[in-house]
């Protein structure tokens, strides 16, 4: 099963196709949205399965278009511990996610929804980050992830960003990027592997690690 959690905050018009397309590509999914993220869905025409969160962001229209069509509400305090979005990952169980949330506006949002998807992956769960402009890939120990490039019209710029300041990010080997990388190490803090892009458009992106924990973006500007 694929869980879609959709948050609140400024998400582009290319969320909705991502959702969409991810809906149709996969037979077996759960939309939850996040309070906020409601307006989102609502304004695309997309119903989710689920509402989740303390309901102190989303508009009137959004909550008509929620209770139009049934949508189960489960309502949380404003006075909580966990942000909408945290709750909302507690409902997946081992099962993987897509969390379609904002890369800019608040910044601790963005930090805290990064940092949940990294935790995850430590625990073994598959999980991406995206706004459908910027895809986020947690990566953790013994890791890998592989994207297509092949379909995408303008630039794309490939990021890897260690998180542990700790624990250097070891084994790090890259396939398909102009300036590669093979079986290095990678410390938090330098921007020595940041801006990266593919030898061309028409190949797959592919990146592994042996240790450590670290963040592989991809954004696609059109």
């Amino acid at each position: 099963m694929l869980y879609i959690i959709v948050t609140g905050g400024p998400l582009p018009s290319e969320a909705a196709d991502l959702i969409r397309r991810l809906s149709d590509q996969t037979e077996d999914t759960v939309i939850i949205g996040c309070d906020g993220g409601c307006d989102f869905l609502a304004h695309h025409g997309i119903i989710p399965d689920l509402v989740v969160g303390d309901m102190d962001s989303i508009t009137a229209e959004g909550l008509e278009f929620i209770n139009s069509h049934n949508v189960y509400i489960e309502k949380y305090p404003v006075e909580k511990d966990w942000t909408d979005t945290e709750i909302a990952l507690s409902k997946t169980f081992d099962d993987e996610i897509f969390l379609v949330a904002p890369c800019s506006g608040r910044l601790d949002h963005v930090i805290a929804n990064l940092q949940l998807s990294l935790k995850l992956r430590e625990e073994g769960r598959k999980i991406t980050v995206s706004d459908g402009r910027t895809y986020c890939y947690p990566l953790s120990g013994e890791d890998s992830v592989e994207f297509d490039v092949s379909n995408i019209d303008g630039p794309v710029s490939v990021s890897l960003v260690p998180w542990d300041f700790a624990q250097p990010v070891k084994g790090v080997t890259t396939s398909g990027l102009y300036y590669p990388l093979e079986d290095a190490e990678l410390p938090a803090g330098p921007t020595f592997s940041f801006s990266n892009h593919p030898i061309d458009k028409n190949g797959r992106i592919a990146i592994s690690i042996k240790a450590g924990l670290l963040l592989v973006t991809a954004t696609f500007a059109n």
